[in-house]
């Protein structure tokens, strides 16, 4: 091999490596570029928390009564109040009368949510709504007292027919209770 083909020889191989070079730092330069994202990451802790609550409890200790009543050739109302006191404006209520009562345990010193679904009195075919639920508590305001203990006592209207037909009613009505 004379002076000159080691000259080209030897040009021709660096030229090859350099070459190559340069296509390993575009590689390099593109994937820095292109794919900055998948390179990067980050963790982040989160914080969580929970209350767990003592489980509610209800029990009726007094039923609901509107005493007796005289019905009358038009309908009327008999208004109960939490009291136990019953009246109405149209119709004739004597008797003793009582609030509903309801023994409630719950969380101690915790408000509840106290709601009522109409319910109804019957006598074989006949009936009569009991709507328009009213209450009272001790503590006051549906609150717990330091025991976890609240006294809810109920009054409600009774929707009486028109010459209601004469007998012993009875019935239910619902109250929920939740936090």
């Amino acid at each position: 091999m004379d002076i000159a083909q080691a000259i080209k020889y030897h040009m021709r191989k660096a030229l090859t490596k350099e070459t190559d070079m340069m296509k390993i730092h575009v590689f390099a330069v593109l994937f820095a570029v292109i794919v900055p994202g998948v390179a990067s990451a980050v963790s982040v802790t989160g914080n969580a928390s929970v209350q767990i609550q003592n489980a509610i409890t209800a029990s009726q200790t007094q039923q609901m009564n509107f005493g007796k009543v005289t019905p009358a050739a038009t309908a009327g109302v008999v208004t109960l109040t939490p009291a136990g006191v019953a009246s109405s404006s149209t119709l004739g209520t004597y008797g003793t009368a009582a609030a509903g009562r309801f023994d409630i345990t719950a969380q101690p010193s915790t408000a509840l949510n106290v709601t009522f679904s109409n319910g109804s009195v019957t006598n074989g075919a006949n009936s009569m709504t009991v709507d328009t639920f009213t209450s009272t508590s001790t503590p006051a305001s549906n609150t717990t007292d330091a025991s976890g203990n609240l006294a809810l006592n109920v009054g409600a209207n009774l929707n009486v027919g028109a010459n209601q037909a004469s007998g012993t009613y009875n019935g239910t009505y619902t109250v929920t209770v939740n936090y």
